[in-house]
């Protein structure tokens, strides 16, 4: 599961319910996928395109692009 996303994931929890959706060119590893159910837990509720900043600030797929 380690590598850069090639298309946008969606990320549900055991009822099908969405955590969060993830960019294309996004960096997904283990540690990756466990701050972001961390993160669901504590929130309880689906995360935001802020709270994956806020997580992960350096990520380039979710830095705002200039169009």
């Amino acid at each position: 599961m380690t590598g850069k996303l090639t298309e946008p994931r969606v990320i549900t929890d055991y009822r099908g319910e969405p955590v969060c959706i993830l960019p294309v060119g996004f960096y997904l590893d283990d540690t990756r996928w466990e701050q972001i159910w961390a993160r669901f837990g504590d929130k309880g509720a689906s995360l935001t395109h802020d709270d994956l900043r806020e997580l992960f600030p350096d990520e380039p797929a979710l830095q705002n692009r200039d169009v």
